[in-house]
């Protein structure tokens, strides 16, 4: 009887403990940034891209709908980051960098800011042979100038949807309405090198089923199939469907893989 009296104390002191761990939230870390969402931005919708100074550490943020801010942790391989860089885009909205240091001593907040840019029209057309229904296209935009600012390096392409996607009617002609980025303050800077790209994407499963690369010959194409951001596009501008699981057009060097015989990719 005494074990099982004086026994009883140390259980209720550990179930309460335990009742305490479950109905508590999740641990905030003890160093972080606080990147708060503006009014009118969907927080779904905020990219952001960040390296950490210091901790040898970079990584995307995992899009959340309705909160009103982000907590990034600037702790990492067991070191606490100097610095970050980030990257940071709404919908609507001029491209953001973020380049802080960081002490010990504070977790500091940032507040992103939407500075408005006007959107422009891409109409397309697909040729040969159109995609069916349950189809939809998306502009993306590739910043190459974002390993060179977040000191990382060519491996990972930073680039990110940029315009709402849009069904893609069975004749295969579409309207995107994209950012005018040759305006943007960064990704319309002469030493910003960056490029949009078109994809096909299954409405359901939002897998890329193919690039869509520009055959006009009034728009200059990459060694990837994107294209220069421009104030505005021709009438309409002509693509023709690259599969999304074909070789890369060039090789790391920018020379052309040559196909033998005839491949879908080649069309």
């Amino acid at each position: 009887m005494r074990r099982r009296v004086a026994g009883f104390p140390l259980q209720a002191i550990l179930l309460a403990v335990l009742c305490q761990a479950q109905t508590l939230g999740p641990v905030v870390p003890s160093r972080f940034i606080e990147i708060q969402v503006p009014p009118g931005v969907p927080s779904e919708t905020l990219f952001i891209r960040y390296a950490l100074k210091g901790a040898d550490f970079n990584s995307w943020v995992p899009p959340r709908t309705g909160v009103a801010s982000y907590i990034v942790h600037t702790t990492a391989n067991g070191r606490a980051a100097t610095g970050i860089r980030a990257i940071l885009h709404a919908p609507g909205c001029a491209i953001r960098t973020l380049d802080l240091a960081l002490s010990e001593w504070d977790n500091p907040r940032y507040a992103f800011t939407c500075q408005p840019i006007r959107t422009i029209p891409i109409q397309g057309a697909l040729s040969g042979r159109p995609y069916g229904a349950g189809m939809t296209v998306q502009a993306r935009y590739v910043a190459r100038w974002a390993q060179r600012f977040l000191g990382l390096d060519d491996t990972i392409a930073t680039g990110f949807p940029v315009g709402d996607a849009a069904d893609l009617p069975v004749d295969g002609h579409f309207r995107l309405d994209v950012p005018d980025l040759s305006q943007d303050p960064l990704a319309g800077a002469p030493d910003h090198a960056g490029e949009l790209r078109i994809y096909a994407r299954n409405k359901i499963s939002g897998l890329p089923v193919a690039q869509l690369i520009p055959t006009d010959l009034q728009i200059a194409k990459t060694k990837t199939g994107g294209f220069a951001a421009q104030r505005e596009y021709p009438s309409e501008i002509v693509f023709a469907p690259q599969p999304a699981n074909c070789a890369p057009l060039h090789d790391s060097e920018g020379f052309a893989i040559r196909q033998d015989g005839w491949d879908a990719c080649n069309r």
